[in-house]
């Protein structure tokens, strides 16, 4: 995958591709100031690749940090089609 789509950006994508290419499963958490990209980072990478998933919690002032955990182990179990709930 080229990084011509990012400057500046081109670490990152070789840090994904790396984890991408791996015989075992990741979580990749990416974390940052506001729009930086982050988002947008992920979208462009994900674009040819059908099986990944994108999560994500928009920030508000009123959640907190147990809101953020359940909302993310939700998501998950709604992607992957887990029974119940794992949080």
């Amino acid at each position: 995958m080229t990084a011509g789509f990012f400057v500046g950006r081109k670490e990152e994508i070789q840090k994904l591709d790396f984890l991408l290419a791996k015989k075992q499963a990741s979580l990749v958490v990416i974390r940052g100031r506001r729009r930086i990209g982050k988002s947008r980072l992920v979208e462009e990478f994900s674009k040819k690749k059908q099986f990944l998933r994108f999560l994500g919690i928009p920030p508000t002032e009123a959640i907190t940090a147990q809101t953020q955990r359940e909302i993310f182990a939700k998501q998950i179990t709604d992607q992957l089609g887990l029974p119940g709930r794992c949080y």
